[in-house]
């Protein structure tokens, strides 16, 4: 029996406190005293122990080939039998975590959907890259939805609310950071962008995600307040008489 509301297409109705709440469940299933401090999650040790207890199949050294339409696919979950499977070209790659957690996800939230509805083939979720991208998007089709569970969970999991915003903060104060400290207000500002980008490295061997990983987990949980877009330059003509 599903434990979240579905939608017409079997799909679970989910928000992103759901989800938050789901990553930290999963994490205290398998490790509570991950959750006390910021720490790598051993993201692998967690799968074999799915594969011990559930019988859950898994495989980092294949080629997964590619979509219908030509992309790479870089990870894939069946749902019969359950089976996660990373391509090998993420073999020692900074994405790998990312990858892998995402297809966990589809297993926490998706595992009993009928994909035949939803836009997959043969009750297996393909993800290209497309499908791991991060950030503002506009959500519409089933498969819009399905795709950003497993990433929202992805970046909740290697990244605990739990412990990540005592990791910001953390890493400001070891760069001698002391205003504003727990929030981050990047603009385009020289002193600005190095500072943003020396905490995101900390954040990032703290957790070992990359880059991109850490900016989507800082802005979705609201701590980084991003201004590098905004064009200001016309704000002087509102000062101009004639």
């Amino acid at each position: 029996m599903n434990e979240y509301v579905t939608d017409e297409y079997g799909v679970p109705v989910l928000r992103a406190p759901d989800i938050e709440q789901k990553a930290e469940q999963v994490i205290k299933h398998f490790r509570p005293a991950l959750l006390e401090s910021p720490c790598h999650i051993p993201l692998l040790e967690f799968i074999e122990e799915l594969h011990e207890k559930y019988g859950v199949q898994r495989s980092y050294h294949l080629d997964l080939g590619e979509s219908p339409k030509g992309r790479k696919i870089l990870g894939r979950t069946r749902l019969k039998p359950l089976d996660i499977a990373i391509d090998q070209s993420l073999k020692n790659d900074p994405r790998f975590p990312f990858a892998l957690a995402h297809e966990l996800g589809h297993l926490v939230f998706h595992r009993r959907i009928d994909l035949a509805k939803t836009g997959y083939a043969n009750q297996e979720i393909s993800d290209t890259e497309l499908d791991m991208l991060t950030g503002k998007k506009i959500l519409k089709t089933p498969r819009d939805w399905i795709e950003w569970h497993a990433n929202y969970f992805a970046a909740a999991l290697l990244m605990p609310r739990a412990t990540f915003h005592e990791a910001v903060a953390s890493a400001q104060h070891e760069l001698g950071i002391t205003h504003n400290v727990g929030c981050i207000l990047l603009n385009n500002k020289g002193y600005s962008q190095v500072d943003y980008i020396k905490t995101n490295r900390i954040l990032q061997q703290i957790y070992g995600v990359n880059q991109t990983n850490v900016e989507y987990r800082l802005s979705e949980l609201g701590i980084l307040i991003d201004h590098r877009d905004e064009d200001v330059s016309h704000i002087s003509e509102l000062f101009k008489t004639e």
